[in-house]
């Protein structure tokens, strides 16, 4: 059988997941597809909407972010500085900042999970920045001191379920830490 085939919205989630499916429907709330994994008791995005409207954001202030906020760029835009805390570690996650304002305070990124970050710091002036590679890091830090930190540095950061890793791009190689 040849067609197209059609997911339905709802405004709750109908069905439920077994050892062989799971109920898949799109999210009136996001307009995303979601799906409940078996025993899982939680819901998870399986594709965000189509253009990535939601793909990206201009944070100002402190914020908190979820699993469902994976996926997105995020542009630091408040010279005051501030932080972002990162969801706990799950398979997948993936998010990427970049400086819009140079900051005059830090900004930090902050895993909520413990000594579960490592990374790498690379910079355009030519000289090594910044490295982790024992997991026993929380934060990435935009650093305002001197103005080490410069428009269009930025780092990437990715889950394998158990730790993050970051891989953090800088121009002065006193720009981005990766501390515990």
């Amino acid at each position: 059988m040849s067609g197209i085939r059609s997911i339905v919205r709802h405004a709750t989630l109908r069905g439920y997941a077994s050892a062989t499916s799971s109920p898949i429907y799109v999210d009136t709330d996001d307009n995303r597809l979601k799906h409940v994994p078996a025993g899982s008791g939680t819901t998870e995005v399986i594709l965000q909407e189509a253009g990535g409207a939601s793909r990206q954001s201009v944070l100002t202030a402190a914020t908190t972010l979820t699993a469902a906020d994976s996926g997105k760029t995020y542009f630091l835009a408040l010279a005051g500085g501030f932080t972002v805390t990162l969801p706990s570690v799950a398979v997948g996650l993936n998010f990427k900042f970049f400086v819009q304002i140079a900051p005059t305070t830090d900004y930090i990124i902050l895993s909520a999970d413990l000594d579960k970050l490592a990374g790498l710091v690379h910079s355009s002036d030519g000289v090594d920045g910044d490295s982790e590679t024992a997991f026993t890091a929380d934060q990435v830090n935009f650093i305002s001191a001197g103005g080490a930190s410069t428009i269009g540095d930025s780092v990437d950061l990715w889950s394998d379920g158990t730790n993050w890793y970051a891989r953090a791009f800088c121009n002065i190689s006193t720009g981005i830490t990766i501390t515990g």
